[in-house]
């Protein structure tokens, strides 16, 4: 893999780490209604934000190989748009390498 599309992969694999951290303790809290998370784009200087109810956060942890981005942070070089929503898109990385990467760094694998 080229080191940059290395480092990108780093990138969206620690924003999907911090998601899971935040599922947590929305889940510990018992949170009920709709909770923030952060941007899974590659960027690591995005701050972007989305919002989205537990279970369908769960939904997306379900693929290794789906990140959450904001509508327009999708890389069409790498992912493709499975899933579009009022407030986030849901990618999969495309077959081969991206998605290999991905769930080689998935937190729940």
């Amino acid at each position: 893999m080229h080191p940059r599309q290395e480092r990108r992969a780093k990138n969206e694999s620690l924003f999907r780490d911090v998601n899971e951290r935040i599922e947590q303790i929305a889940t510990k809290l018992e949170v009920t209604d709709s909770t923030e998370f952060v941007c899974e784009c590659d960027d690591l200087a995005c701050v972007d934000r989305l919002e989205m109810g537990l279970s369908d956060y769960e939904h997306v942890r379900g693929d290794p190989t789906t990140f959450l981005v904001v509508p327009g942070h999708e890389d069409p070089a790498v992912e493709d748009v499975v899933e579009e929503h009022e407030r986030y898109n849901l990618v999969r990385k495309h077959p081969g390498e991206p998605a290999r990467v991905a769930a080689e760094n998935s937190p729940r694998q």
